[in-house]
């Protein structure tokens, strides 16, 4: 932590004096609640002013529950945790109540603080100012303002070459760095840093001292390169410019992308979008070279950058994965562009799209070399959907539906996915002129499990790697050979540790359902198959998990979207492939089962029988937690139900109408017996719904793809089956017992362009693994007579924790639209059944009245902690037995 520049007052000493003034504990509130957390406010900063900040903290966070709005809480628990060391918690709450009233003095403070204790010098001196701007005679701002040296660090004037120069080059199918005497190679060991901790949206960064401790976490994993994907606030330049120059023998090398969304109307050429993009490259070159100045942008960083690190400046990788749809958009808009003749790349008898790919990469080589006169090797990001191959197994739509119709197949919608073998960039077609000798490579994010041809095509099922069949390795091999003499580098691989599945692979490395040791070895294995098939290296994806990231299966059951970002979706596998895990902070303290038993006893019971039979709930981030403790019974099966709208709807029996009427209906049922336990839905709260196709047609040609049976996820099925949304999501009345389980349809039956159909495959979600956390969802306890469970929210159709929001349909929501509802608390009840067959009920079968409700308290900043998974020390080991790589720079 960064210590105040001699002659000032301690920065807590700062926070004491604040506590103690008299403005703090009364800024502006909001008016939904005037007066309710009032109270427990000025309870909190007795507490703080005499140094109880653990208590001081309690007290504030009830204030803000009670009262979510109330800005004086919020102002509380920002310098509590800054306190208490959490200066990135800290930053969140003086953001939310500057978003609500941006002349909160003590909020513009606490704001400044927080940049100075991270030693954010710029960026406290900026935030002191601010406050001098509402208060002029704000005495902290002036103390610290007064003892600040002057600014930051004066550039040195721009010495030049006399000719341009390289120390990266690709050279054949590989990187080479100039080490001072000679040219060596340099086989890439990198990890993606997307650097959205939870709760932040992508283009809100991490103080300085995180990024610092990420970057040594880095190198300390063996790897050698760090990727970007745009630009990032200049202390992060800073620190790793600081980690290179200390470790001058073994420096993070660094790969800069320069992101772009998609065009309007897929204009790449429209004047305004290409002109941004291309402004976007030169900002890149500018930073890479510690000389950029960047006034603020919303959803992006800036600053004055003043830390070159272009001597550790690996590559660049312009672009993204642009949808095949916009390719074929552009490449059909007239007139038709074969090649491109720059003065530092080429191309011939392209399409329009690789021509204009060749076009923006002559920018950034451009610029780079007419205005530092250095070079470095140029790409843009490519990704199987466009790779330039032909893939027999896979039809775009149009194909399909031709496929289907002369079948007698009779159908309202198009296939929802994209034309993935439709249109392809060949990065083959570009090369450099002589005067770029730093030289061009193909920058692939290739994952095992996706696009379907991965899975599918001939050629791929029958490969194998020095360890085994992998399909992967076979795609792999036919790229490589598809690109002779060019270097790859497979800029994203990996597979993530999400509870949730949302595509099957046929060795097992499917698109989430891992457990965190089968993800760390799979990513091992992806690693040594890239270097096996002749790569120039690869990029791990990626180091943290990120909250905001969406996934095709759970993107539309997470509503609001632009809250999904304060709650950990444990179906949603895009959430889950960092090195470092971002777990939800324990509301139960304790790392093993044994640990948290006593911990539970602190929750108050919602049910407690005669014979001590107990049921209790708390709740996270991530997951709805439950214990049950059957006391002095021993019961064969539990069921617990969930009411999750209003207790007049929903079934009122339990599962195969068993036992006498419940009193309220539950849309959900939680059974747990002795071969398992599974979550059991209500048809209408059932989020898809599965329809059989062409059941008329022979099955003579259908192909029943092959997955390691040791591998597939629970419930795994094969048929003509297709996944279709339910038509309202209406909760309704009834007593038929009936219940669904939760199947969904991963890999969506295909037709491959030889008229071979493709059996759709599936899983069911109901079935819960069961284990401790982070890999299960249930585990029993004390020999058996304690049960543990925890339920991801997305399993009880819960779009948004954050807000005790669940899925049901509106009325007023616009037409297409997925409907929720704000419930002030769930019931739960609960049945269990003895070896005699008896039945206890908790409550009584006719009391409503006596249902427990259970409520969780919402929230606007998530508690989180980083845990590096198994995979952060298993890639360390990986990466050591690849090729060695030392740069010796003189």
């Amino acid at each position: 932590m960064a210590q105040p520049v001699r002659g000032l007052r301690t920065w807590w000493g700062v926070l004491v004096g604040l506590a103690a003034a008299a403005g703090v504990a009364a800024p502006l509130r909001a008016q939904a609640c005037p007066g309710a957390a009032e109270p427990l406010v000025a309870e909190g900063w007795m507490a703080y002013r005499g140094g109880e900040i653990a208590r001081a903290d309690t007290l504030f966070r009830q204030a803000a529950n009670r009262c979510v709005g109330d800005i004086a809480a919020r102002t509380g628990m920002g310098y509590t945790a800054l306190r208490l060391g959490r200066a990135d918690e800290a930053r969140l709450h003086f953001q939310q109540v500057l978003a609500v009233d941006s002349g909160v003095v003590d909020a513009l403070v606490g704001a400044a603080l927080v940049a100075w204790v991270n030693g954010e010098v710029e960026a406290a001196r900026t935030g002191f100012r601010r406050v001098l701007r509402v208060e002029p005679e704000n005495r902290t701002a002036l103390e610290y303002l007064g003892q600040m040296p002057p600014g930051p660090p004066e550039r040195p004037p721009l010495a030049l070459p006399d000719t341009v120069v390289h120390h990266v080059r690709t050279q054949g199918e590989r990187f080479e760095i100039f080490d001072g005497s000679g040219w060596q190679p340099f086989y890439v060991k990198g990890v993606n840093l997307g650097a959205a901790l939870p709760g932040n949206f992508p283009s809100q960064f991490p103080d300085s001292a995180t990024y610092a401790r990420w970057i040594t976490g880095i190198a300390d994993m063996g790897a050698n390169a760090i990727r970007l994907y745009t630009i990032h606030p200049p202390y992060f330049y800073a620190a790793l410019r600081a980690h290179n120059l200390a470790h001058p023998w073994a420096p993070l090398m660094l790969i800069h992308g320069v992101w772009a969304e998609l065009p309007p109307d897929h204009e790449y050429e429209d004047p305004t979008w290409e002109g941004d993009f291309f402004s976007e490259i030169r900002r890149v070159v500018d930073v890479v070279h510690g000389r950029a100045d960047i006034p603020p942008r919303r959803g992006h960083a800036s600053g004055r950058y003043t830390a070159d690190v272009s001597l550790w400046a690996l590559a660049y990788i312009i672009g993204r994965e642009w949808e095949p749809y916009s390719v074929v958009v552009y490449n059909r808009r007239g007139p038709r562009k074969t090649e491109w003749l720059g003065r530092y790349i080429e191309l011939r008898d392209g399409s329009p799209m690789e021509v204009w790919l060749a076009k923006a990469t002559e920018q950034i080589v451009a610029y780079e070399s007419e205005t530092y006169r250095q070079q470095r090797p140029a790409a843009y990001t490519n990704w199987p959907t466009l790779d330039p191959m032909y893939h027999p197994t896979e039809t775009t739509a149009e194909e399909e539906v031709g496929l289907r119709r002369a079948l007698g197949e009779h159908f309202a919608a198009q296939p929802m996915e994209y034309d993935n073998d439709a249109v392809g960039l060949d990065a083959g077609r570009m090369r450099p002129t002589e005067r770029f000798p730093a030289g061009v490579f193909a920058a692939f994010h290739v994952y095992p499990y996706y696009p379907d041809f991965m899975v599918l095509d001939p050629g791929y099922r029958k490969a194998r790697s020095a360890e085994g069949p992998s399909s992967y390795y076979g795609y792999l091999r036919d790229l490589k050979a598809h690109h002779p003499n060019l270097p790859i580098l497979i800029a994203e691989y990996g597979v993530p540790a999400s509870i949730g599945v949302a595509h099957v692979q046929p060795q097992g490395w499917h698109h989430g359902g891992h457990t965190e040791e089968r993800m760390a070895e799979i990513d091992a294995r992806l690693t040594r198959e890239i270097a096996e098939a002749g790569m120039a290296g690869g990029v791990v994806f990626a180091w943290i998990d990120e909250w905001f990231k969406k996934n095709w299966l759970t993107v539309d059951f997470e509503i609001p979207h632009e809250r999904g970002r304060l709650w950990h979706n444990r179906l949603d596998a895009e959430q889950h492939y960092g090195m470092v895990a971002m777990d939800p902070e324990p509301r139960l303290p304790g790392e093993t089962a044994t640990q948290r038993q006593r911990p539970w006893e602190l929750v108050p019971p919602l049910y407690r029988s005669e014979d001590g039979a107990t049921l209790r709930a708390t709740a996270d981030e991530a997951n709805l937690w439950l214990l049950f403790d059957s006391g002095r019974k021993t019961f064969q099966r539990v069921y617990i139900g969930f009411d999750m709208v209003h207790p007049e709807a929903g079934d009122f029996r339990w599962p195969g109408k068993q036992g006498p009427n419940l009193p309220v209906g539950v849309e959900f049922v939680l059974e747990i017996g002795a071969d398992g336990a599974r979550l059991l839905a209500d048809p209408p709260s059932n989020p898809f719904r599965l329809q059989r196709v062409r059941e008329g047609v022979p099955r003579d040609r259908l192909v029943f793809p092959a997955i390691d049976t040791a591998f597939t996820p629970p419930g795994f099925f094969r048929d003509r089956i297709e996944q279709r949304f339910k038509a309202r999501y209406v909760t309704v009345p009834n007593h038929d017992g009936q219940y669904d389980s939760l199947h969904v349809v991963i890999n969506r039956p295909r037709f491959g362009r030889d008229g071979s159909e493709y059996a759709g495959l599936g899983y069911n979600r109901s079935i819960l693994p069961e284990g401790e956390p982070p890999d299960g969802l249930w585990t029993r306890l004390a020999s058996g007579r304690v049960i543990e469970a925890r339920i991801p929210w997305a399993l009880l159709n819960v779009t948004d924790p954050s807000q005790l929001r669940v899925l049901q349909h509106d009325p007023e929501a616009p037409r297409g639209a997925l409907g929720t509802s704000v419930v002030g608390s769930i019931g739960i009840l609960a049945a269990a059944t003895d070896s005699k067959g008896w039945w206890t009920f908790w409550p009584a079968p006719a009391s409503a009245e006596g249902v427990a409700r259970f409520t969780w308290s919402a929230w606007d900043i998530p508690r989180w902690r980083e845990r590096r998974r198994p995979a952060y020390h298993v890639m360390r080991e990986t990466f050591r037995t690849l090729e060695p790589t030392v740069v010796k720079y003189r």
